[in-house]
């Protein structure tokens, strides 16, 4: 018999109530504790994950962190019982950081469509900028300076009268011709 197996709370005499002694286990009680917990243990896990793969894996790891870690901690329950409660804990955590992740994921798809429609807008507008200086300086003189005042300048109509010397009505006029000439020149924007 190993020192184990000699100690109360062992796998093979232990009382549901006692501490298991984690630190004095070897290969072998690993490997009994693994059989006689391991579906339990998935189960529990598949229950929550509701993925196979992933309920695999968890248990796995959680075995695993039983072994590397039994030198360190001790339990005060059956080794069923902290199994089951970690089995559960690790799918929460499962849970938790699978759904932060997909709604990180979800923001960066978002960022990046936004950023790529963002960068799309800003070549539109620039050809679009582009096209207007251009159809700008087809305007007949009068009609372009009145325009440019208006809308590169902000002046308001009465300003502008004011500034060339010509009426309100007048301004209005050239403000109604350029915007006229602009909007049929640019319906490929629309």
């Amino acid at each position: 018999m190993n020192k184990f197996n000699e100690v109360p709370g062992s796998p093979s005499n232990q009382d549901p109530n006692a501490p298991l002694a984690v630190q004095l286990m070897n290969e072998q009680d690993f490997a009994h504790i693994y059989r006689n917990c391991w579906k339990s243990v998935f189960g529990i896990i598949f229950h929550y994950t509701r993925d196979e793969e992933i309920a695999e894996e968890i248990c796995q790891d959680l075995f695993a962190s039983l072994w590397e870690r039994r030198e360190k901690i001790t339990i005060k329950t059956t080794i069923e019982q902290y199994l089951n409660r970690a089995a559960k804990l690790e799918a929460f955590e499962y849970l938790r950081t699978s759904n932060s992740h997909r709604e990180h994921i979800k923001c960066a798809l978002q960022n990046f469509s936004c950023s790529r429609n963002c960068t799309e807008e800003h070549v539109l507008f620039s050809e679009l900028n582009g096209n207007l200086s251009l159809l700008v300086e087809e305007l007949p003189c009068r009609c372009r300076e009145v325009y440019r005042l208006s809308q590169e300048q902000g002046m308001n109509n009465k300003a502008i009268g004011v500034a060339l010397v010509i009426s309100e009505k007048t301004v209005e006029y050239h403000l109604y011709k350029a915007i006229s000439f602009l909007r049929s020149n640019l319906q490929e924007f629309r």
